[in-house]
């Protein structure tokens, strides 16, 4: 027999003596009182760990001083408060809550600037797994409306849109060509073992009726001796050709390929040597030695042959440009494919070579290609020429569902230029034609 209190009469203030059977004889016998303590104790979220120790070791007095001592500790509710506290549902208790745990951020008012510490961002602009240019605020950089992804898309200035019903049913005298496009990929992508006429015909929804024909690319040097995989294309009528290796390509090129070229180009109706060229991209895993012989032999090719040469030069234009001057004139008639870069490396390459055109893809249709748009509206049409890249380069403005552009697409092209220069989609079409015809004789 111990004298104790138990949690009711802590309460009230009153001791009494209380029959409990001691743990050494029977651990599961215990009173009413000793078990309304562990219950308490529970209903705390005391760990079972520190109650299983409690228990092996109880006495009545000592476990009423440890509550309490507990309860002061973890800052629950006083003692005096435990009456009130003991009617509380489990759920109701006020949880511990520590300062490091409190969260803070940097925040700025017209009135006040309070500098706090900012989360990290486990995504910036600058991670390999973003897929947009939202930024993290830092205490450098402090979050504000203005820094906000949204409202940087929200003023984002309009790209000007075109009617692209107007577009399949545009008639025009002088028409266009698609300058660059890829048949023989596009027909691998989609599955197509047909003519190019069956394929117009199928896709006769989205061929406007100014289309005139295309120069079909032939880059992958390996195809060069298989004429069963490009001449068919070549039977059509108003499909012509360009061969040449593509940089990505660079290091199959050997002598044998080389044989190859000179006879693929024998053909009535090629018209240019290319694409060929410079690729720094992160995409090419070539040398830059090994596509600087093998850009060298080619344009020599080209020299010997008078062809046009078709460029593809990517984050590469000062070394271009370079290799270009050691073996073409000046005057030497150039396409340089599918333009990306600012306008002011359009302007260098516009005023080194005066026979030189820039060719824009779809990539002009793209909300955030502004580099692109600002190259659109400061390039003079007489300079200009339109191409698709087909497959690749899907108009923003085309039907949902889209994967593949065609050579059909290239008017949007001519349409988004028009709006972006804020002129006729026919005035666009009348100058690039007469471009095309002066490149490739078309």
């Amino acid at each position: 027999m111990w004298n104790t209190r138990s949690p009711r009469n802590i309460r009230e203030g009153v001791s009494e003596n209380v029959h409990c059977t001691p743990l050494s004889r029977s651990k599961n016998k215990l009173s009413s009182e000793s078990y309304s303590v562990s219950s308490l104790k529970r209903s705390h979220s005391v760990s079972e760990r520190d109650t299983h120790q409690d228990e092996s070791s109880f006495t009545p007095k000592s476990s009423i001083d440890k509550i309490q001592q507990r309860i002061k500790r973890f800052n629950w509710i006083s003692p005096e408060n435990m009456g009130a506290a003991s009617s509380f549902s489990r759920r109701s208790l006020p949880s511990k809550i520590e300062s490091r745990f409190i969260s803070s951020y940097k925040i700025t008012s017209n009135n006040e600037s309070y500098r706090r510490k900012s989360f990290p961002c486990t995504k910036s602009h600058n991670s390999p797994t973003s897929h947009s240019f939202r930024r993290c605020a830092t205490d450098q950089t402090p979050y504000t409306v203005e820094n906000s992804y949204q409202e940087r898309k929200r003023f984002r200035p309009n790209l000007p849109r075109y009617d692209t019903f107007e577009l399949l049913s545009l008639e025009s005298k002088s028409g266009f060509i698609d300058s660059h496009c890829h048949l023989d990929f596009l027909f691998q992508r989609q599955g197509f073992e047909g003519t190019y006429a069956d394929y117009q015909k199928r896709h006769q929804n989205s061929f406007p009726k100014s289309y005139q024909g295309c120069i079909a690319i032939f880059c992958n040097p390996f195809s060069f001796s298989k004429r069963y995989m490009w001449e068919k294309y070549l039977n059509e009528d108003k499909v012509w050709a360009s061969f040449g290796c593509h940089p990505h390509n660079a290091k199959d090129y050997n002598d044998d390929i080389e044989k190859s070229l000179y006879a693929a180009l024998e053909h009535s109706k090629v018209r240019a040597l290319g694409e060929i060229g410079l690729d720094y991209s992160n995409r090419n895993n070539c040398l830059k030695e090994v596509q600087f012989e093998v850009f060298r032999r080619q344009l020599k090719i080209a020299l010997k042959k008078e062809l046009p040469v078709v460029i593809h030069c990517r984050d590469a234009h000062e070394d271009g440009m370079k290799i270009i001057k050691e073996i073409l004139p000046n005057n030497y008639t150039i396409h340089l494919h599918c333009f990306t870069d600012t306008w002011e490396w359009a302007q260098k390459w516009l005023n080194e070579f005066p026979n030189l055109f820039i060719g824009i893809t779809n990539v002009v249709t793209f909300p955030s290609a502004e580099s692109v748009h600002e190259v659109a509206k400061n390039i003079p049409l007489d300079r200009l020429l339109l191409e698709t890249d087909a497959p690749y380069f899907v108009p923003k403005m085309s039907p949902r569902g889209t994967r593949w552009s065609h050579p059909g697409m290239a008017i949007h092209v001519a349409a988004q230029i028009a709006a972006l220069k804020d002129i006729s989609v026919k005035k666009v079409l009348r100058a690039t034609r007469k471009n095309t015809k002066f490149v490739y004789n078309v």
